[in-house]
């Protein structure tokens, strides 16, 4: 009976999403999607809609849903809102408390029941616009809108996107470029996984007809939380760019590093990616692509807003060109499943 009434104080009369309080003392609000094979994963507002996290569950202390979900433990299904904490999950009017262990099932849509559900891919899209300020190959003004979509199994994560930028400034054309990219990872063991990708489309304020990059190689986890994940990567690829100037066209093998952080600070969620490509051909030829951002108006729905500045830099652009060409932008997201 201490038991219970220590599941019902859990439950609260109102409350705008489903909690989840880690055994560190970490808060995070948002969408418990399912419970299987010892893991939670949930979508929080904070780290973006589009990110899922997989928190183990030995590192739960308490959780508590906002809406009624399917529980079950050894085969017997009890629907309702579920609650957890001291080691133990309930339903809403079910029976009795269950282990909160690696039997533990939990989910929300009928068909996705995880020990039937397999290899179903599960998606998240996103869609986004915004305005940017922009300097390099001439300051200037634009937008850029873009569009992705993200599907995890257990074993791995396939990612694909597209973003358009144009901006001008006194006539000229400061950016007008595509590119369109894909990524398949294996999720981590440990720390390892295996990841391939592409990024490819033009620059025509850089005079780029085509450019590609494709690689692949090994990534690493070197540190993952409630709060967020430090990701490196490192492979063997090749890039390519063909130039509508008076330009040789360049093909050459190269090496792929990159680095991606997420982080919650509490105020904002802080997230970073980079992307560095030397020439295995040139000696000084590199290719560099970074972005950061902070989300600043978060909220349990699809909208956020983002600020954030990204960097496209090249070693050896063409004689006319500057090296560095950064934009810094305010962009609306919006995320469905």
């Amino acid at each position: 009976m201490a038991s219970m009434r220590l599941f019902v104080f859990l439950l609260p009369a109102a409350c705008l999403a489903d909690t989840v309080t880690m055994k560190d003392g970490t808060f995070l609000r948002g969408r418990i999607e399912r419970v299987a094979d010892g893991v939670l994963e949930m979508r929080a507002p904070s780290l973006g809609q589009a990110n899922l996290l997989r928190l183990e569950l030995a590192q739960v202390e308490a959780f508590v849903t906002d809406d009624e979900v399917a529980v079950s433990v050894g085969g017997v299904v009890s629907k309702g809102v579920a609650s957890a904490a001291a080691g133990r999950v309930i339903t809403q009017g079910g029976a009795e408390a269950n282990a909160l262990d690696r039997t533990l099932e939990l989910w929300r849509d009928p068909s996705l029941r995880p020990s039937e559900a397999g290899a179903r891919r599960q998606w998240v899209t996103q869609a986004d616009a915004d305005v940017s300020g922009r300097s390099g190959v001439v300051a200037g003004s634009g937008f850029s809108a873009g569009f992705s979509a993200k599907g995890v199994t257990k074993a791995d994560t396939l990612i694909g996107g597209v973003r358009f930028m144009r901006a001008e400034a006194q006539d000229q054309i400061s950016a007008d470029d595509l590119h369109a990219t894909l990524s398949y990872e294996t999720n981590p063991t440990d720390i390892m996984y295996w990841y391939l990708r592409t990024d490819t489309g033009f620059d025509n304020a850089r005079q780029i007809d085509f450019f590609s990059v494709n690689a692949g190689g090994v990534g690493f986890r070197l540190h993952t939380d409630a709060k967020g994940k430090i990701d490196v990567r490192a492979g063997l690829g090749h890039r390519f760019e063909m130039f509508s100037a008076d330009q040789a066209d360049r093909s050459a093998p190269s090496a792929d590093f990159g680095l991606v952080l997420n982080r919650e600070l509490g105020w904002a969620a802080w997230d970073t990616s980079l992307s560095f490509v030397p020439s295995f051909q040139v000696t000084g030829d590199y290719y560099v692509r970074h972005e950061t951002g902070l989300t600043i108006l978060r909220s349990t729905g699809p909208l956020s807003l983002r600020i954030g500045v990204a960097n496209d830099f090249r070693s050896k652009p063409l004689p006319t060109q500057v090296k560095t060409d950064t934009a810094y932008f305010l962009r609306t997201t919006y995320v469905w499943k």
